[in-house]
């Protein structure tokens, strides 16, 4: 009889377990709750197991110095306030990298005073490595720690970049496609485009990646140039940071964030496991019972 109480409890928790899970779950994307193709969930795991630290609160960057700080795919445009936090975190030698292929990073970039700027359209090549054309190569060009190893990133609709020192550019073969249609045509030009640059600015170190796609679930695993070039990227500085605070990497479902704040209270954890299994015992007693009164 006891078998069948730890066997049905058993079932019942995996079962929570499964609802958990998927209430958990969104499908938003560049969220690190998807685990779908267009989710961050495997690069975010990565971060944990790096030992990242996640930033919601802008004013608290200025309590660090010599770390990165990752502000992956922003959302929305920025305050002129986040420019002002960004420029005294890059005061106090640390490497702030913004990753966007919407454009919305440009009014930082000028409020940073940086030289970087964005070019409308998304890059597209003739040499590609799958059937869409935005499915680009940025080939190593010059130097730096990032590119380590790195023959080549595999992108994904980047856009490109202008100002700075590019040390990641696409072949020869390349345009910016800037109506979409995959072609070349109207003022559009062939010619070698920059996907990542870099400056120094107060100190500190600027970089800009046009496009968040590159650590986006689908692109986990397409090369080693890939792999090679986030693995530098996680030990470009001791401190990894996470702007969670402008990011949508930090959306998530209508529940995530009661499932998150439970996660970070054990004992909050252990009353509902412990209800849970009360009540499942209640009921199967209750139910034992009722069939023996039968027999």
């Amino acid at each position: 009889m006891r078998t069948r109480y730890f066997v049905a409890v058993a079932v019942l928790l995996l079962c929570l377990y499964a609802a958990v899970f998927h209430l958990s779950t969104t499908y938003d994307d560049y969220s690190r709750y998807n685990v779908q193709w267009n989710g961050t969930s495997t690069f975010f795991s990565h971060l944990e197991g790096h030992g990242a630290q996640m930033v919601t609160d802008r004013d608290d960057l200025i309590t660090y110095d010599n770390a990165l700080l990752l502000v992956i795919a922003p959302d929305g445009p920025p305050d002129p306030e986040r420019a002002r936090a960004y420029r005294n975190f890059l005061a106090h030698n640390n490497t702030l990298l913004l990753c966007d292929d919407t454009g919305e990073i440009a009014p930082l970039l000028e409020g940073l005073q940086s030289t970087i700027s964005v070019l409308p359209g998304t890059v597209s090549s003739v040499e590609r490595d799958y059937v869409t054309t935005a499915a680009v190569r940025g080939y190593a060009a010059g130097n730096h720690t990032l590119i380590d190893g790195v023959p080549a990133v595999l992108f994904n609709r980047p856009m490109a970049l202008e100002g700075g020192t590019p040390f990641l550019q696409t072949s020869l073969l390349s345009w910016a496609d800037e109506n979409g249609n995959g072609r070349i045509d109207g003022e559009e030009s062939v010619g070698r485009y920059d996907l990542v640059a870099y400056e120094e600015i107060g100190g500190g170190e600027l970089v800009v990646v046009g496009d968040p796609g590159i650590f986006l679930n689908s692109m986990a695993g397409l090369g080693e140039g890939n792999e090679m070039f986030l693995k530098n990227l996680l030990s470009l500085r001791p401190v990894v940071l996470v702007d969670e605070g402008w990011s949508r990497t930090s959306t998530g479902g209508p529940y995530t964030g009661a499932i998150l704040w439970v996660k970070d209270h054990p004992i909050v954890q252990i009353g509902i496991v412990a209800l849970f299994i009360g009540g499942a015992v209640y009921v199967f007693r209750k139910r034992i019972r009722k069939e023996k009164k039968c027999n």
